[in-house]
């Protein structure tokens, strides 16, 4: 696999500048080679609507594709910009149907999601049947200088490493990492064997075991954050309320409190 197309989301109404947003998906297309497509309208499409006239809304989202567009030309990466009056349904819909004529999903997130982006990615990773990279705003690295892969040898962990298949093969680095002592991320000898996969797709793969410190989550980001320009590739799972309430998942952190080193998630 190689990354042809992005989809991402340029968040318009927020207090961040627009270029924040666009810095990481104009870089990764550009150290691929990838057409980018954005898609420009409030991901808290309710608040924004309630504190904004409609026509500061619209003005403010033909800024910011004026500022990506022009920002797009410079890197030399082909564009395609997509506003409110492109389409008429459910942000998260938006971006999902986006994805699934995509390689791969992008978002910037600055700070921890509102209900809107929660929504957001919550379609684009359940629903679109592709690989999502969530980038903390002014984190990303591409090439990375190391991939993290988080291996517990689900299905979702599988499709996690083939959506980062990309990003491994360019990586300075890719370390398989295993959570012991953990429910969610069980040992397994597999992770040994996923570096001998991984270094006949080009990887210089190796392998390492760890014990949980706090959240599994934060036990992996710690691995990844040992590295400048670091990625974690993991698998999402969606599960009930109760389970979350009684267990904790890692995705549910992710999603709640936002990403401390750029991470890739498949479902």
């Amino acid at each position: 696999m190689s990354i042809t197309t992005i989809t991402t989301h340029v968040e318009p109404a927020g207090g961040a500048a627009p270029e924040a947003a666009f810095a990481a998906p104009l870089a990764l297309a550009e150290a691929h080679g990838a057409r980018l497509t954005a898609l420009v309208f409030p991901a808290e499409t309710a608040q924004a609507e309630a504190t904004l006239p409609s026509w500061d809304l619209a003005r403010m989202e033909e800024d910011a594709a004026s500022r990506l567009r022009e920002a797009a030309e410079k890197r030399g990466v082909a564009c395609e910009i997509r506003t409110r009056s492109s389409f008429a349904y459910g942000v998260g819909e938006v971006m999902a149907d986006h994805m699934r004529v995509s390689d791969i999903g992008l978002l910037t997130i600055q700070g921890s999601p509102g209900a809107g982006q929660r929504m957001l990615i919550g379609a684009a990773l359940f629903d679109s049947g592709r690989p999502l990279l969530l980038v903390p705003a002014g984190a990303a690295s591409f090439p990375p200088s190391r991939v993290v892969v988080a291996w517990d040898a689900t299905p979702a962990a599988v499709r996690a490493v083939h959506g980062a298949l990309p990003l491994i093969r360019a990586a300075a680095e890719t370390l398989v990492v295993t959570v012991t002592d953990d429910k969610e991320l069980r040992a397994g000898q597999s992770g040994i064997e996923l570096t001998h996969l991984l270094a006949r797709h080009g990887a210089r793969a190796s392998f390492r075991s760890v014990k949980r410190a706090g959240g599994v989550l934060e036990t992996l980001a710690g691995v990844a954050r040992e590295v400048p320009g670091g990625l974690l590739a993991m698998g999402a799972l969606r599960h009930s309320p109760l389970h979350n309430m009684v267990f904790g998942s890692a995705t549910t952190d992710l999603m709640q409190s936002g990403p401390a080193v750029a991470t890739l998630l498949s479902a």
